[in-house]
């Protein structure tokens, strides 16, 4: 509702106006002294300059992009991003009376990485867009800590965040870290196996293509 709304409120502000600024812009022309003369496409551009530049133009503008971030966010990490004018107004009257943090807000990280995120959702979704989902691909290996497996996958998979416990048929592992890899799975995860492990609600339960032995 909020991008629909606010496209349209673009296109009425847009030419009501570009109208209006034209045709003052035409009747003032005859009142200059002869010989004086314009080029309309030079009125018609300077008139679409001054819509972009206006503040009102921007307001509006900002309530669109905020309904796209708003919309690629929900969709791709299911985060329910707030309003901005009741964020701002929130945000202000906290600070005007001193009042402290409490229930969800504890756990609210700052602005700059609420946007960080919302920036992360949108290249995700970009990056979705362009990158086929393709079935996950698992490299096993040995080290001095045991056996490693690293999962090359196409898109992210939620809460997978070092050091959560993933279980994969009847093995254990640690998720040590993520990295970035090269389309088409751009996305790693390096786990180790544990000795040992016990179902809970913590632990990510992984089903992949092939079960590792």
């Amino acid at each position: 509702m909020e991008i629909l709304l606010g496209l349209l409120a673009l296109m009425y502000w847009y030419s009501q106006s570009v109208t209006s600024w034209a045709a003052a812009a035409l009747d003032s022309a005859p009142k200059k002294s002869a010989g004086s003369g314009y080029d309309p496409h030079i009125l018609g551009l300077t008139v679409v300059v001054i819509w972009w530049i206006h503040p009102l133009t921007w307001l509006i503008f900002s309530f669109f992009m905020e309904g796209m971030v708003r919309l690629v966010a929900a969709v791709s990490t299911e985060q329910v991003l707030p309003w901005w004018p009741l964020a701002l107004t929130d945000w202000i009257y906290g600070i005007a009376t001193h009042r402290p943090r409490e229930g969800e807000a504890l756990h609210t990280p700052p602005a700059k990485d609420q946007l960080r995120s919302a920036i992360r959702s949108v290249k995700e979704a970009v990056q979705n867009a362009r990158n086929p989902e393709v079935a996950d691909q698992l490299v096993e290996s040995q080290n001095g800590l045991g056996l490693v497996i690293e999962i090359h996958s196409s898109r992210r998979k939620r809460d997978w965040e070092p050091p959560r416990i993933v279980g994969i048929a009847d093995h254990y592992y640690r998720l040590e870290f993520t990295a970035e890899g090269k389309r088409p799975r751009p996305f790693i995860y390096s786990l180790r196996r544990l000795p040992a492990g016990v179902p809970g609600r913590k632990v990510l339960v992984y089903v992949p293509p092939t079960v590792p032995g």
